[in-house]
């Protein structure tokens, strides 16, 4: 139980703020079944189309970023490509869904359309360094040779110890 350099403790267990992810799905799961009781008992199947469709990309999301987190980093398979593109096209549904459900209550279409320009740049932005970009990477790691270099660091050491 070392202290970091600002005096905390970092093996404990209240210095995580939630100890589990399993809260956030729970919370989730519980606002997400709260909010499509009450848009069907008001028959607003709009809503409940909504939500039904965000938590499941969610889940499908999460479960996709597990898998690709897992995989070795050079690790260049069709796996591979195909939860990039899994991921990307979750997260534009999920963004563009969103886009659609809440730009008609600005009121304004210049502000509605200008909320799906963000989403389509913000996806566009995501397929660029999600696929692209870590594709190109991917191709430079072929060239580049690693070197290691070892250094040895003495931490409890003082000038005075060694005097």
């Amino acid at each position: 139980m070392a202290p970091n350099h600002f005096g905390t403790n970092t093996n404990c267990a209240t210095a995580n703020l939630f100890p589990s992810i399993g809260y956030y799905f729970f919370f989730f799961a519980s606002n997400s079944i709260a909010t499509i009781y009450r848009a069907y008992s008001r028959r607003d199947y709009y809503t409940v189309g909504f939500v039904v469709f965000e938590y499941s990309a969610f889940l499908l999301l999460d479960h996709c970023l597990t898998a690709f987190h897992e995989l070795p980093l050079r690790n260049r398979s069709k796996r591979r490509k195909f939860l990039q593109l899994a991921i990307w096209v979750l997260y534009s549904a999920m963004v563009l869904g969103f886009s659609t459900y809440f730009g008609p209550l600005f009121g304004d279409p210049v502000c509605e359309y200008s909320l799906y320009v963000v989403s389509v740049v913000g996806s566009v932005f995501l397929f660029y360094v999600f696929v692209i970009w870590d594709e190109r990477l991917g191709d430079q790691e072929k060239k580049v040779t690693r070197r290691v270099v070892k250094v040895q660091v003495y931490y409890d050491d003082s000038v005075w110890e060694k005097v």
